[in-house]
């Protein structure tokens, strides 16, 4: 089963996870979801660095039994939500 296809059934999703905010580029522990699970969900939270001052993406991510992503034009959002449908989808931001 290649990383990119949807699993069979009987076989559980694998998405990314942290449970706890995490530097984007840190956060891959793989985790095996539960058979209920059908989506990968990266929820991004923005936390201000120190100078320069610009902000570095932090985001959780885990398996999802539903997932309502979030408009990335909406204003005033303070967590955007991220879906993806298969197998370790949920590498990048808005995947």
């Amino acid at each position: 089963m290649s990383s990119a296809s949807t699993p069979r059934p009987g076989e559980a999703l694998r998405c990314y996870t942290c449970e706890q905010p995490t530097d984007v580029v840190f956060c891959k522990n793989i985790t095996y979801c539960n058979p209920k699970d059908t989506a990968c969900t990266t929820k991004l939270v923005m936390v201000e660095a120190e100078y320069p001052f610009q902000q570095r993406p932090v985001v959780t991510r885990s398996c999802s039994s539903s997932c309502i992503a979030t408009d990335p034009d909406s204003i005033g959002d303070a967590h955007l939500v991220f879906c993806c449908f298969r197998d370790l989808c949920n590498t990048e931001l808005g995947a």
